[in-house]
């Protein structure tokens, strides 16, 4: 019987495992559909697309409209399977709960800290699977109403010097020709005088006009402002830690690669499993184990990952480079955060554990002892 005695809970919490897992996954596949939707929010209104795109540049609004419409079109698929992907999250946490309460119940009398070990180690488990398979992180740089301006100094200009002299020039001929005019009108010829001034006028004082004003700003800015309504993207990243280590290995960085998956996936699963085993094996089998997860918790880098995400998500959100910088934390890395939590509050419980198993073979040995000196005062 005493062989037996880890067994219910054993098979409870391969069931356990097995339902969150369902979850786990459908949440990862939401995240990814999540993801996906939202790249192309960013393809859509991407810098390349925009500033390089001649309809953009001719008919902006009609351009933005037809973006707005698509883009809009995108955010609610992506927000809405941001949505399922953390309702499927939300699920895992209240089936841990209940798990943690039926396995409390089932060693609650005799090994209370056994059960809560157990039950936290598995639930370990899952909410890592949670964190890791899910987006942690997701940084954008963009500009709003992005804003091209098109001045120069009016002397700056490529022969703007030589077009006031040109039109001064052609300002002086307009005045021999007016002068010729006035002579056809002094012979009679009034109808060829008011034809010839009627062609001549126009454009004389058109000449003389732009001649006014190209002196007059030949000291101030000439040129407009280029709006581009909306958002326009520069950068844009939207990680988990499966998608980094895969990103990493594709793009032959696989030494990174193999550290972060080391690092924040094997170790980790590592310790848990060893925590398990602690708890299965005899007191002499767990020291071995013990020394094991002492070995394992000085490689483990969950603490110092998840600090270093903070940092990130700080110092990218804090850049001021002349364009809106935003970093927003994904629930994947709450997951993930409340994993390392549990997982350092998991070595002192299985302190106790140990203890309290050690306590109940001092117990056993007791009885069994007194049962024997029972018998033999019997005899």
């Amino acid at each position: 019987m005493k062989k037996l005695y880890s067994l219910p809970g054993l098979i409870l919490s391969a069931v356990f495992l097995v339902i969150t897992f369902f979850f786990v996954w459908k949440s990862y596949e939401h995240s990814t559909k999540f993801r996906e939707e939202k790249s192309k929010i960013a393809e859509i209104l991407n810098m390349d697309e925009r500033l390089f795109s001649a309809r953009d540049w001719l008919f902006t609004e009609e351009a933005w409209q037809e973006k707005k419409a698509e883009f809009e079109t995108v955010i609610v698929k992506a927000d809405d399977h941001m949505a399922q992907a953390k309702k499927q999250g939300i699920y895992v946490i209240y089936i841990s709960i209940a798990y943690l309460i039926i396995i409390m119940a089932i060693y609650f009398k005799r090994r209370k800290m056994y059960g809560l070990t157990m039950g936290l180690s598995f639930v370990c488990i899952s909410l890592l699977g949670v964190g890791v398979m899910n987006p942690i992180l997701e940084m954008e740089a963009y500009k709003e109403d992005l804003t091209i301006q098109f001045y120069v100094e009016a002397d700056e200009i490529p022969y703007y010097a030589e077009a006031v002299i040109f039109l001064e020039e052609v300002a002086e001929y307009v005045g021999y020709v007016d002068t010729s005019i006035d002579l056809i009108r002094v012979v009679g010829a009034d109808d060829v005088a008011d034809s010839a001034q009627e062609v001549v006028g126009g454009w004389g004082q058109l000449v003389i006009d732009g001649k006014d004003y190209l002196v007059k700003n030949q000291d101030a800015h000439v040129g407009i402002d280029k709006v581009f309504p909306g958002k326009t993207y520069f950068y844009y990243q939207n990680k988990g830690i499966i998608e980094v280590i895969t990103m990493l290995w594709k793009t032959d960085n696989r030494p990174v690669a193999i550290s972060i998956g080391l690092f924040s996936v094997i170790i980790p699963v590592l310790k848990l499993i060893s925590t398990l085993i602690i708890l299965l094996t005899r007191t002499t089998g767990a020291k071995r184990f013990r020394k094991v997860l002492s070995f394992l918790a000085k490689w483990s880098m969950a603490d110092v990952f998840v600090v270093s995400l903070f940092l990130a998500f700080l110092s990218f959100s804090n850049m001021s480079p002349g364009v809106t910088m935003d970093a927003k934390i994904l629930f994947g890395m709450y997951y993930f955060f409340v994993y390392v939590l549990l997982s350092i509050g998991l070595g002192f419980f299985l302190d106790l554990s140990i203890k309290e198993r050690k306590k109940n073979l001092e117990r056993a040995e007791a009885s069994k002892g007194q049962q024997e000196q029972s018998g033999e005062s019997d005899q």
